[in-house]
């Protein structure tokens, strides 16, 4: 009776795959800083590069364009100079001396001036060292005829050269050199401001990746910070709450029922304790599948918390199973949360496009008649469930500290029923029924017994339920109805060919996957032909999925085996079904028996029941036969095969053979009956 702890709705499931999703955000959040932080490496330093290459390229270049240009200036001005102290010195040794710098700067002159011309050079610059060739060109011959003037000692006419013509040419040239000198000069500072420039660029661009991938990493690191506080919060809130429904689990529970308590002591009020059990849950899980089964328990969920008031506390303890706690002054208020919950739980619901009906067995336990901790609170409350389970279902049911006993008287079978078979406790007692035509016991239903070596005998309303609970009736069934079928071969080897033996099946045996091999390998170790089995099903089992239960009985059909239905007309079954099934036997339930000879509506639906077997060719058994009055009443409706205490009560398989031997003709005959009064009259 527990829901799949599998199947997640869709919220859940999207909860638990938020972390992956996270980490993957976090992860490529990382790597985008990271490859944003090797491209600010890269930008800086290829603008460091184009920096250093600027600054390079003014002070290697630019600047030996300053010093090119300035010494071709002053060797100009020096030559210029010589050439003019020349005119004036008459020492021939000076004079020689002087001209030897003369050359020498001559010299200097034009190696600069090749420097310079191997530099890159703008256009204007072209443009004015061209002008200064020219302008050397022009001046070159007017300094050479200087020269041969000094060389004849012609000082004066030198002179007057130098000063009418050499000075003023040099000048020309001077001039050019200066215009040279400054463009050389404009372009080393356009180039430096360039460099600049870049360098500023350069440490903007930097600056600016840089605060990117600071926010970045402010970013990121906030949203490790926000992701661990909501991995930390979703971990506790898993650790306290259903996944399912978002219902406080047991932990959580356990928690605020200590609160309530230690409240209700301060305040000297009540705390109610509500531990809530669907009816029938499994059958919601087994016919319509997990996922139905988990919507249901969340609409009962969300009912339950409609129902309840807004300071109660609604918990899921797993499976199909609730909780609630209520602080209350008076045990009235109480009640009525109880009794509210019972009607919204019945209400109808709307699963997988189907209409069901579900229903809930509810225990109450209160503080503090019934425990003053929660543990005490919540076992009592359980025990109260089981009990108002145990008492029809649908319904509440308040602690009593007798269940406790029972409870453990429970516990103590469950146990030892776990034993039983394998130390073979479980026997058959056999009732048999009569042919009231032939006076001959037609067949024998077996009846499952617990014999309880400290208890004797113990009757199946005492230990069926719970072998029905914990699935242990498959295998009590498939040792049993091996035993009931060697019975009943050996009876027919004894003589009694004709006996045939009724088994009853669970629903579990019914629905489960060896019921068929279970039936095959029981009649072939046994050797009984298959027609002499015949196995009794409720009609509550059909009614759990028709035509599956239609496709099932006609395998054992296709068996030999044959079909009965147990307890007719008290069950769902209706007469449209019945037409579907394909079945043997009816058997009429001891409700319309008991008060037959006085009941006339007893007789006329009795009579109906026969009327409907005889239409549909089924056989039909009367079950609950106690007196002689209500097996004469059957006689006259036409009802052939009795069973009941009157015939016998269910008897040991040893004692079997002595009432087939019995003479029923002559106990049950009525023409014999009547004709022994007159003799004794």
């Amino acid at each position: 009776m527990h829901a799949n702890p599998d199947a997640l709705p869709a919220k859940a499931a999207k909860r638990l795959a938020s972390p992956t999703a996270w980490r993957r955000m976090l992860l490529a959040g990382f790597v985008i800083q990271l490859l944003l932080i090797l491209f600010v490496t890269a930008i800086g330093l290829r603008q460091l590069g184009v920096t250093t290459h600027n600054l390079n390229q003014v002070v290697d270049v630019h600047m030996r364009k300053q010093n090119y240009t300035k010494v071709m200036v002053v060797s100009a001005r020096e030559r210029t100079l010589i050439m003019f102290m020349l005119t004036k010195i008459e020492d021939p040794f000076e004079r020689d001396e002087l001209l030897m710098q003369f050359n020498q700067k001559g010299s200097e002159f034009v190696t600069a001036q090749l420097a310079l011309l191997d530099l890159p050079l703008n256009e204007r610059e072209r443009e004015l060292i061209t002008l200064q060739r020219q302008l050397i060109r022009f001046a070159q011959p007017i300094q050479e005829q200087v020269i041969d003037l000094i060389g004849a000692n012609l000082n004066q006419e030198a002179e007057d050269l130098v000063i009418g013509k050499a000075i003023p040419a040099q000048n020309n040239t001077m001039a050019v050199l200066s215009q040279l000198d400054a463009e050389a000069q404009q372009v080393a500072l356009e180039a430096s401001h360039q460099a600049h420039e870049a360098h500023r660029v350069a440490r903007f661009w930097m600056y600016l990746l840089s605060g990117i991938a600071l926010l970045l990493g402010v970013f990121v690191a906030g949203f490790v910070m926000y992701y661990t506080n909501r991995v930390s919060r979703e971990r506790e809130r898993l650790a306290t709450h259903d996944t399912l429904t978002g219902l406080p689990n047991r932990m959580l529970f356990t928690d605020r029922l200590e609160q309530s308590l230690i409240r209700a002591r301060r305040r000297n009020t009540l705390v109610g304790v509500m531990f809530i059990d669907l009816d029938h849950f499994k059958r919601v899980n087994d016919t319509l599948g997990h996922v139905s089964g988990d919507q249901l328990i969340c609409e009962v969920a969300r009912r339950l918390q409609a129902a309840t008031r807004a300071e109660d506390i609604v918990a899921r303890l797993g499976g199909d199973e609730f909780v609630v706690i209520i602080d209350a002054a008076q045990i009235n208020q109480i009640l009525q949360v109880v009794e509210k919950t019972l009607a919204v739980v019945c209400e109808p619901y709307r699963i997988a496009g189907r209409e069901i009906f579900s229903s809930c067995s509810i225990g109450v336990s209160l503080y503090p008649t019934d425990g003053t901790d929660a543990g005490t609170l919540l076992k009592n409350a359980d025990t109260a469930m089981y009990n108002a389970k145990g008492n029809g279902r649908n319904r509440f049911q308040l602690y009593d500290a007798a269940m406790n006993a029972m409870a453990e008287e429970r516990l103590q079978l469950e146990t030892e029923l776990h034993y039983a078979l394998e130390r073979n406790e479980f026997v058959f007692h056999y009732q048999p029924q009569l042919n009231l035509e032939t006076g001959r016991i037609k067949g024998v239903e077996a009846l499952i017994r617990w014999n309880k070596p400290d208890k004797g005998l113990l009757s199946p309303a005492l230990f069926l339920g719970m072998l029905e609970e914990t699935g242990g009736i498959v295998s009590v069934g498939r040792s049993l109805l091996l035993v009931a079928c060697r019975q009943t071969a050996d009876w027919h080897a004894a003589g009694f060919t004709d006996l045939d033996v009724a088994v009853n099946l669970s629903s579990k045996e019914f629905w489960h996957d060896t019921l068929f091999d279970n039936v095959r390998d029981a009649l072939a170790q046994s050797g009984l032909p298959p027609h002499s089995l015949q196995l009794e099903l409720t009609e509550g089992i059909f009614m759990e999925d028709v035509d599956a239960a239609v496709v099932r009985i006609l395998a054992l059909k296709a068996l030999g085996v044959a079909v009965a239905i147990d307890d007719f007309g008290t069950g769902y079954s209706s007469l449209a079904h019945l037409k579907r099934f394909p079945l043997d036997v009816l058997k009429i339930d001891r409700y319309f028996v008991k008060d037959l000879p006085n009941a006339p509506a007893n007789k006329a639906l009795i009579g109906s029941i026969l009327a409907l077997c005889e239409g549909l060719n089924l056989g039909a058994v009367a079950e609950g036969v106690e007196t002689r009055e209500q097996l004469e009443s059957l006689r006259t409706l036409g009802c052939k095969i009795v069973q009941g205490y009157f015939i016998s009560r269910p008897v040991p398989a040893g004692q079997i053979t002595t009432l087939l031997d019995h003479d029923w003709t002559r106990a049950f005959n009525p023409v014999q009956q009547v004709q022994s009064k007159r003799t004794a009259l």
